[in-house]
This record gives C-alpha cells, sequence and structure tokens, in this order.
C-alpha cells in the first residue's frame, strides 16, 4: 500500500500480506515511512525487503497472489452502483501500483456508453498507451445494478445478460 499526505505526495509504503480467511485470517504488515534520512527508494526497497522476507519466513511462494487477484488485469474498469438511494452509479477504473488515482465517470451526465467510452479513452491515457480505435461496447450491468439504475431514473441502459441455464451432469 502506498501511503499519501493530504497533498497526496508518497509519504511512505506499508506492505500487507493476508493469509487465511474469516477466523483464521492473519494480516502481517509493516509501515515504512520516508524521512530526511531514508529516501522514496530506499523506503520502497526496505518495503519490498521486508515483504519478500516475511513471505519465506511463512512458507509463501515469493510474488504468489491469490487465485482472485492472479486472475484480474492490472487495470479494470468496474460498474459501481449505490446500494441505497438516491441510486448513483458510474465507471470506475482501480488505483494502480505507483499510485496514479482512480477515474471515475458518472452515468447520468453521460449516457451509459458514453461515460463507459469517456472512461476507457482517460484510462488509457493515464497509462500512457494509444487509445483503441474502436471502443466495445460497454459490458451490461448486472440484474441487481439494473434495478437500481432503472429506479434513479437512468436511460439507454443495456438490459442484463439472462440468468444461465444450469445444465445437469448426465453419467
Amino acid at each position: 500500500m502506498i501511503l499519501k499526505n493530504q497533498d497526496g505526495e508518497i509519504v511512505g509504503y506499508r506492505p500487507t500480506i493476508q493469509q487465511g480467511t474469516k477466523e483464521h485470517r492473519r494480516d502481517y504488515y509493516q509501515t515504512f515511512k520516508i524521512t530526511p534520512e531514508v529516501s522514496l527508494s530506499e523506503a520502497l526497497r526496505a518495503a519490498m525487503d521486508w515483504r519478500d522476507l516475511t513471505e519465506k519466513k511463512l512458507g509463501i511462494d515469493p510474488g504468489s497472489h491469490s487465485a482472485a487477484c492472479s486472475s484480474k488485469p492490472i487495470a479494470s474498469i468496474s460498474l459501481i452502483v449505490s446500494q441505497s438511494p438516491p441510486y448513483r452509479a458510474h465507471w470506475a477504473t482501480n488505483q494502480t501500483a505507483d499510485g496514479a488515482p482512480k477515474i471515475r465517470v458518472s452515468i447520468g451526465v453521460r449516457n451509459y456508453q458514453d461515460a463507459y467510452e469517456e472512461t476507457v479513452l482517460r484510462l488509457a491515457q493515464r497509462e500512457g498507451i494509444p487509445p483503441p480505435e474502436q471502443i466495445p461496447l460497454a459490458p451490461p450491468p448486472r440484474r441487481d445494478q439494473y434495478r437500481r439504475m432503472v429506479k434513479a431514473g437512468l436511460q439507454d441502459i443495456p438490459k442484463p445478460l439472462p440468468a444461465r441455464s444450469r445444465q445437469k451432469c448426465r453419467p
């Protein structure tokens, strides 16, 4: 985790290792702050060394992630719809490891597809890659998101995909 002050400047690092789930979960972390004696690069190096040493002590393969994390791309876009009225919806990106801020584009001021396209373009700009020549259609919302967006009075929302039919296993 990158620690920042109120001005958005990096002031330190706090690597965290989570092991187990629910009541068996254990969190290991330590804070490495930047000081007049410790530079940004030295704090980062110390944080990485602590993480690697702790992973080794815990018997974790260095650099391994959970199955959920390893399947996600580095940069991602998600549809966020508030759970309670007044329902609000926006497209959002994740925060990158280098501390680049999240991107949020509201749906309502722009329609569903336009907000998605703006998010893709701003993400490409943030990542320093050329924007796609043709932006694909925005993925449809989940059923619960769709219901909340309709209740909020949003227009031009694509209908969710039908539920997958469950196939019975046959011997």
